[in-house]
């Protein structure tokens, strides 16, 4: 990592940047997934400890990870499963639209099925940051982050 005596270079000065970006995500976010699917809830944890994320919490039910998102302060990038059994993705928006503070602190990737259109417009619209189709691989989950501002 370059350190200020050494950016010499405006390719120095990205680095920098970049690196800097890597340790608020590792450091400011904590990481959430609802997920269905077994390959998913193989994949998340697998994909993420690759990109040196170790804050992540996954679990199948809704409720769950609604009650440890109010328990954190922190920000929060949830992968969201909109066919989540007890908690279905638009029950959760919900939730998240009782709580001001704790819907400005999360981002929202809903994992989905084939959706039309006019549906997945509907999700962004309740706040969702992205969409992203099931199962999940690395490139679906890079173009979320990217959306979401988070550079993976």
């Amino acid at each position: 990592m370059a350190v200020l005596e050494k950016i010499s270079t405006l390719n120095d000065m990205k680095n920098l940047m970049n690196e800097l970006r890597r340790l608020e995500v590792k450091f400011l976010f904590d990481f959430y997934g609802a997920l269905q699917d077994f390959s998913s809830k193989k994949f998340l944890p697998q994909w993420l400890q690759k990109k040196s994320i170790n804050t992540v919490f996954i679990n199948e039910h809704g409720k769950t990870i609604l009650a440890k998102l109010k328990s954190s302060k922190r920000l929060s990038v949830v992968i969201y499963d909109l066919e989540t059994p007890d908690l279905n993705g638009l029950q959760f928006m919900a939730e998240l639209e009782k709580e001001p503070d704790l819907k400005s602190r999360c981002k929202i990737i809903f994992a989905t099925p084939k959706l039309a259109p006019d549906a997945q417009s509907k999700l962004l619209h309740l706040g969702a940051a992205a969409l992203v189709s099931k199962p999940l691989d690395g490139d679906i989950l890079r173009i979320a982050f990217d959306k979401i501002g988070l550079d993976y």
